[in-house]
């Protein structure tokens, strides 16, 4: 089933972090709504344990991450980029702000159940002068880590007037009720949590080109470096230059011969076929008026 409820999703949540202390993931007190509640139980034995910090809020584009000022509390130089900035005008960047972090394990309420979840580690930051809130609780309760405390919302989602009512409750005063298991925060870096800390370089840097350097863990030292097997070049097929287009060249036209038709000669024109002439008549004796004679066969 993909349903779950808010008091499903906590108790996913601290069983995943029931390990040992050194895997646990420390995250941030949240409570969202007008009238949310939860039980808190404070790591904080003394003023002491409170953990202080002057940072810079980075604007949307960054996400909204916080930086570490490089200037001491409570003054002002050119040691901090990000103070140079602000002072001409960038509005990208927070004007530096104190703040208390407080190391709690806390336990929501469901609204819907009214049921608590198991208790995870988380860190609560606020304004610096909650020091003072956690001054008066050490002052009427001593070491806060025994005690179980009531949270409460004062202000709707978004609100920046909300406040936070703190109560405490001897009823949940148990181990069972809100773990008193600290050991997530043993060895534990504020800075590595909620903050940056950054350089000068690394700030200038940003403020140029609008991100930090890339950050390359240094290899630690007698560490195991497994060996490194030698890279194969990659084979490269050879490149086939793409025939060029040649149009197809028409040979020069061989002339073609004229057809001349040909030239039926003249017929020769035959010679005249010789007439057969008659023999000639010996011309006749002219006519007379006696009468021919005859002697011999002759006529005369």
């Amino acid at each position: 089933m993909s349903t779950f409820n808010y008091n499903d999703y906590q108790n996913v949540i601290a069983k995943a972090q029931n390990n040992t202390s050194n895997n646990v993931k420390v995250g941030f007190f949240k409570m969202k709504n007008d009238k949310d509640e939860a039980l808190i139980r404070i790591n904080v034995g003394s003023m002491e344990d409170l953990q202080f910090a002057t940072v810079h809020q980075l604007g949307a584009a960054q996400k909204w991450m916080k930086v570490g000022c490089l200037n001491p509390v409570g003054s002002y130089s050119d040691n901090c980029p990000l103070c140079s900035a602000v002072a001409t005008g960038n509005t990208a960047i927070g004007k530096a702000s104190k703040k208390v972090y407080v190391q709690m394990l806390v336990a929501y309420k469901d609204p819907m159940t009214n049921q608590f979840s198991a208790a995870i580690p988380v860190i609560w930051e606020r304004p610096a002068g909650f020091a003072r809130e956690i001054a008066n609780l050490l002052r009427d309760y001593g070491d806060l880590r025994s005690r179980v405390f009531k949270v409460t919302r004062n202000g709707a989602a978004g609100s920046m007037q909300t406040t936070y009512s703190i109560s405490y409750i001897p009823l949940y005063d148990k181990p069972e009720a809100v773990s008193t298991d600290f050991g997530a925060f043993t060895n534990f870096n504020i800075a590595k949590h909620s903050y940056w800390e950054k350089s000068v370089e690394d700030i200038n840097t940003f403020l140029k080109t609008g991100a930090f350097p890339e950050y390359v863990k240094p290899a630690q030292e007698g560490a195991y470096v497994a060996p490194t097997t030698p890279v194969q070049p990659a084979y490269t097929a050879p490149v086939q230059a793409a025939p060029v287009y040649q149009a197809p060249v028409n040979p020069t036209p061989v002339a073609q011969p004229v057809y001349q038709a040909p030239v039926t000669p003249a017929p020769a024109t035959p010679a005249p076929t010789p007439v057969a002439q008659p023999a000639a008549q010996p011309a006749a004796a002219p006519a007379t008026d006696r009468p021919a004679r005859n002697f011999g066969g002759f006529s005369f």
